[in-house]
């Protein structure tokens, strides 16, 4: 499938619907990352392609915590250990797509909060002499979204609260997401919601918002929550800050998060698809922007102009990394906003996923696995994933053991800072 304009189109349409093409959920940013840049960074070549070695489990899986289907591979320190998760659903963000992650860990690696989706339709491939779609109609119950955790201590995995997603977990220990206004996803219903906040191992979830809406909650910066808003009839969306109930502010217009800081203090933002901002989290002053079809970014029509940054990367010292429809894309925001490299991802279709940087050149991520469809496809094409993890000086990605289709593989990290 080729990369997606918006981040859910993905999650709502086919997600949604199949929960198949819902692979967008995922990891942005690993607590085991840090917030340092080392004094002379890896020198990365301007372009190039990645090459891959299969190998049957990466080194990477032995200090972070994953999901493979409906087993959690917890790590934590030197132990580690398989545990069954989900209560018989899906371990996948089907509602939030790549907004937020499939599942977050705290800060000491001790709970592992995450998405799940229930389903309830049993679509069927389109069929476009018959035009039946996928065979479920307007309005259809599609299925049910979950908010749950595993925890080390007592040891169980359980619910936290259905009709509920995109999990936000703090450093402190505070968790949002979006309480939907109903248990049921329904075939092209805006499903709506409220954002709550409490505590992991609380009972009891504050609204922060007064209103429903398709909000979609993203990561803490500090104590700061950062969440979108879409806007009506539209796949766009504007980024807000939370500090309390009933006390927010519009960041961003229209635009999606990248990444935030080290020190939580900024966040990287696409803007309207075509404008890279750095933005200050305290008063959404913008310290730094660039227009990636502006004078000194790539050559006019050059293959590896991207002509977007994706959303869902990770920030590193000076570095960030995005996935693009261009390729891998690694920026250096140590003076204003400058491309460093593009780099090709071939056998990689839709790229590389939620990289999370764990120094300025090593990351881990996950991809999907196969070729694109062709020019007459009319259904989404189910690819085998598998978890990936990359050098950026060698131009090397090492993958690990693939999965196939609805057998979700993913990090489990947490893009707050």
């Amino acid at each position: 499938m080729p990369m997606r304009k918006k981040p859910w189109g993905r999650a709502m349409v086919s997600a949604a619907v199949l929960a198949a093409a819902v692979a967008a959920g995922g990891v942005i940013w690993s607590h085991s990352a840090g917030a340092g840049s080392r004094p002379e960074p890896a020198a990365l070549a301007a372009k190039g392609t990645f090459g891959r070695t299969q190998v049957v489990r990466l080194t990477a899986e032995t200090a972070h915590s994953s999901v493979r289907g409906s087993q959690l591979e917890k790590v934590r320190g030197h132990l580690k250990r398989r545990v069954a998760i989900g209560g018989g659903d899906e371990i996948i963000a089907a509602v939030a797509g790549s907004l937020s992650p499939v599942a977050v860990d705290s800060s000491d690696g001790s709970s592992v909060v995450y998405s799940s989706w229930r389903q309830i339709s049993h679509p069927h491939p389109s069929n476009p002499q018959r035009g039946t779609g996928q065979g479920v109609k307007v309005g259809e119950p599609v299925g049910i979204p979950s908010v749950r955790v595993y925890s080390d201590a007592p040891g169980k995995d359980k619910l936290i609260e259905s009709g509920a997603y995109s999990p936000a977990l703090s450093l402190d220990g505070r968790l949002a997401f979006v309480r939907g206004d109903s248990n049921i996803v329904r075939q092209n219903v805006d499903y709506t919601g409220k954002i709550v906040v409490g505590k992991v191992d609380g009972g009891s979830f504050q609204p922060w918002t007064s209103d429903s809406a398709r909000y979609y909650t993203y990561a803490w910066a500090g104590s700061t929550l950062l969440a979108y808003k879409a806007l009506p009839q539209s796949e766009a969306a504007d980024l807000y800050t939370f500090t309390d109930a009933g006390k927010s502010r519009l960041l961003a217009p229209e635009a999606f998060a990248i990444a935030v800081s080290p020190d939580a203090s900024r966040v990287l933002v696409t803007v309207g698809r075509r404008m890279v901002e750095v933005v200050r989290v305290a008063d959404g002053a913008i310290e730094a922007s660039m227009a990636l079809d502006g004078e000194g970014v790539a050559a006019p029509g050059s293959p590896t102009t991207p002509h977007a940054l994706m959303f869902a990367g990770s920030w590193y010292g000076d570095r960030v990394v995005a996935n693009s429809d261009a390729g891998f894309v690694v920026l250096n925001v140590a003076h204003g906003i400058r491309i460093e490299s593009v780099i090709k991802t071939p056998g990689f279709p839709t790229g590389i996923t939620e990289p999370t940087l764990l120094d300025d050149s090593h990351l881990i991520g996950w991809a999907d696995l196969g070729s694109l469809p062709g020019k007459d496809a009319t259904d989404e094409t189910a690819y085998d994933n598998a978890l990936v993890q990359c050098d950026l000086a060698a131009k090397s990605c090492a993958v690990g053991a693939a999965s196939p289709a609805r057998t979700w593989t993913r990090w489990v990290t947490n893009p707050s800072r």
